[in-house]
């Protein structure tokens, strides 16, 4: 099974609120499906690819759990130098496969499965049901064990989003009460709010000058659709069009590496919308830039988006996550 995946808030830095949603936590990590089968624990990627040996703290903890359990967590590990959960903390240990070199990575550096959903329930699909439903469930399950956490969740959006701020984590992720789980959707009942007004992204296609070709006007970009399948197949879903930003001397030389690495066919899914889309030149999805906006619209586009910098530094499936420039640079 697939997860259900978040779309970004319409309003940056605000959660949305009202009786309807539940918040939580944006954990930092990587996404996991956790099933009990055969008395013992199983874990896959977001593409369905099992990694169970890279967590054999996670495989003990889970011991005792029933057979036929279907949850959806988070993978964290506290960051030496953040101190707190981020995928730089994680990232050494996700290709790990080796049983000596996983073990000692658990010694390490140890994770933890933050556990925040529960699709299956003696084999039972719980998929249908509400989110309220689950959750209820879920918190029935024994997972106060050594390498799980059972996510926690508040009502007051306010109140995580200052206390997710200060502690520096990643954001807040705010659900539907009455949501179903979507397997490997991306959906508005889940949203996701990072504590940032910026954004890095991957440029997908170029638009010329009006009135002249030899002039980029603006690039379209967008986030990798699925980081665990993006090296091998490179597909952006669309964040919008942006124009406006970076000096004539960066516009030049984007626009030299950008006639270099240009494709046939558009590199997004699903397919933008937009006036431009006629004299856009499509590129591989390779460069990354820095963008500021005033909000998300409720398709998931920027709005007002202006570019802040190139960067050469972040790589195209790392971008959604990639740690932003200061404000000064």
């Amino acid at each position: 099974m697939r997860p259900m995946l978040a779309t970004p808030t319409p309003t940056p830095g605000v959660p949305p609120a009202g009786d309807g949603w539940v918040h939580e936590v944006k954990w930092d990590g990587v996404r996991a499906i956790a099933e009990t089968r055969d008395g013992r624990l199983h874990l896959y990627n977001r593409t369905e690819g099992e990694i169970t040996p890279a967590y054999p703290e996670i495989v003990a903890g889970a011991v005792g759990l029933p057979d036929g359990l279907i949850l959806d967590g988070e993978i964290i590990a506290i960051d030496p130098i953040a101190g707190v959960p981020t995928l730089q903390g994680i990232a050494p240990r996700i290709h790990v496969r080796d049983e000596d070199r996983a073990a000692r990575m658990a010694a390490e550096r140890p994770a933890t499965f933050m556990v925040f959903d529960l699709m299956r329930l003696d084999d039972h699909d719980l998929t249908r049901q509400p989110l309220t439903e689950r959750r209820h469930l879920l918190e029935q399950l024994d997972l106060d064990r050594p390498a799980w956490q059972l996510s926690q969740t508040y009502d007051d959006p306010d109140v995580i989003s200052a206390f997710t701020r200060e502690a520096g984590l990643e954001g807040v992720m705010s659900k539907r009460l009455t949501s179903p789980y979507q397997p490997g959707a991306r959906s508005v009942d889940w949203v996701k709010t990072p504590h940032r007004t910026e954004l890095v992204a991957v440029i997908g296609g170029w638009v010329p000058e009006t009135g002249d070709d030899r002039k980029l006007g603006s690039v379209w970009v967008g986030h990798a659709t699925d980081e665990a399948t993006f090296d091998e197949a490179p597909v952006l879903y669309p964040l919008g069009r942006v124009g406006s930003g970076l000096s004539h001397s960066e516009r030049d030389m984007l626009l030299a590496v950008l006639r270099d690495i240009e494709r046939d066919k558009a590199p997004f899914d699903p397919f933008p919308t937009g006036s431009e889309l006629r004299r856009t030149r499509w590129v591989e999805p390779m460069i990354c830039v820095q963008i500021r906006y005033l909000s998300i619209s409720n398709s998931g586009l920027m709005r007002q988006p202006v570019l802040r910098a190139l960067r050469p530094d972040v790589a195209p499936v790392d971008a959604a996550t990639a740690p932003l420039l200061t404000q000064d640079h």
